[in-house]
C-alpha cells in the first residue's frame, strides 16, 4: 500500500490493522462524531458507531465457517452478481462471489462539507477464481461516506466485457437491534412482498412489519425510504435508497438460529436485515460498457424526534 494513502487515512484519524476475518487487514476510522469498521475481506462496512450510542449494525461472535466460502454474520456484506442461490450452479456460494475475495483500498479523503471518504475497489481480473466461476469481466467499487448523522455506500457495478452481464444484488444490512419482537420496520405498509419462508407465496404487507422475526421476505418495487424504530433504544433508523428495486427483510428466528452453525443461538434477537436491493422480478442487466449504482443512505435519530 503507498506511503500517500496512508498518509491520507493517518489525517483523518485512520489506520490498517490485521483482523481475524481471513486474516485480511481493516480500515478503521476514529472521529469525534463516530467510529466506523470496514473489513477489506468481503468489501463491507462490518460497524458504524456514533459516539455515546450502541453501533447501528450488529456483528455476531460466531466466526462461521474457515473455508473460502465460509460466511460471518455482521455490518453490510455485498451480495452480487446474484442474490440467494446460484440458479445454475448448485455449488456455487449463495448470494454471489463479492464478499469472498479481498477488496483493495483506493482513496481516503473528505467531501467538501467534512465527511469522511473511503473508496475501495475489486475487479474480476485480479482474482482467478472470479473469471473460472463468473464469464464477465467487471470492476466493482464502493464510496463510503460518513458523519455523526449517518452514513451513505455508493456501490458501483461496470460490467467491461462485450456481453450483457445479468445481476441480482443486494446490501445486505444486519441492524443492530435491543429485541427484534419489539424493534418495527416502518414505510411498507400496502407493499407486495414474496414470501420466501412460505414457500414463495406473494402478500401485501399491512401495516407496520413487527415483530421483526423469522422472516425471509422480498419487497418488490419497494419505495425508497423506510424506517426502523427501536423503542428500547430509543433511536429510530431512516433507511433511503436509490437504484434498489427490492427492499428484502430477513430475521431467521428461533428454530433456524438454533440449526446454524455459523450463527450464534440468540443472535436472531439482536438484529433485523433490512436490504437495499434488486432481486426476484427486479433483477436487471448492464449492458456491455455500461455502470450501475446502488446507493443506500443511513441516519439515525432518537425515537420521538422528528
Amino acid at each position: 500500500m503507498n506511503g500517500q494513502l496512508m498518509k491520507e487515512l493517518e489525517e483523518l484519524g485512520g489506520e490498517i490493522r490485521p483482523a481475524s476475518l481471513k486474516k485480511c487487514d481493516e480500515i478503521i476510522i476514529d472521529q469525534p462524531g463516530f467510529s466506523a469498521v470496514i473489513a477489506l475481506w468481503g468489501g463491507h462496512l462490518v460497524s458504524f458507531t456514533p459516539s455515546g450510542q450502541p453501533d447501528l449494525l450488529f456483528q455476531s461472535e460466531n466466526k462461521g465457517g474457515e473455508g473460502r466460502f465460509g460466511r460471518r454474520h455482521f455490518g453490510v456484506p455485498v451480495c452480487w452478481p446474484w442474490f440467494g442461490a446460484n440458479e445454475e450452479k448448485e455449488d456455487f456460494p449463495a448470494h454471489g462471489l463479492a464478499r469472498y475475495f479481498r477488496w483493495e483500498f483506493i482513496e481516503a479523503g473528505r467531501f467538501k462539507n467534512g465527511d469522511v471518504k473511503i473508496v475501495i475497489r475489486l475487479a474480476s481480473e485480479d482474482h482467478p477464481l472470479i473469471e473460472e466461476m463468473w464469464p464477465y469481466v467487471f470492476e466493482l467499487r464502493q464510496v463510503f461516506r460518513f458523519s455523526s448523522k449517518g452514513f451513505r455506500i455508493n456501490f458501483t457495478a461496470a460490467n467491461l466485457s462485450d456481453q450483457p452481464m445479468p445481476v441480482s444484488e443486494a446490501l445486505h444490512t444486519y441492524f443492530h437491534v435491543a429485541d427484534n419482537k419489539a424493534a418495527q420496520v416502518h414505510g411498507l405498509d400496502q407493499v407486495t412482498y414474496i414470501d420466501k419462508f412460505d414457500e414463495g407465496r406473494e402478500y401485501q404487507q399491512q401495516g407496520v412489519v413487527t415483530p421483526c422475526n423469522h422472516m425471509d421476505r422480498v419487497y418488490v418495487s419497494s419505495p425508497e425510504e423506510c424506517e426502523i424504530h427501536d423503542p428500547d433504544l430509543q433511536r429510530r433508523l431512516i433507511i433511503q435508497t436509490e437504484g434498489s428495486g427490492s427492499t428484502i427483510l430477513w430475521n431467521p428466528g428461533g428454530k433456524l438460529a438454533k440449526k446454524r452453525a455459523d450463527m450464534d443461538k440468540e443472535d436472531y434477537r439482536r438484529f433485523v436485515c433490512v436490504e437495499a436491493g434488486n432481486a426476484l422480478s427486479d433483477a436487471y442487466v448492464i449492458a456491455p460498457g455500461d455502470i450501475h449504482q446502488l446507493k443506500l443512505k443511513v441516519k439515525h435519530k432518537p425515537l420521538m424526534e422528528d
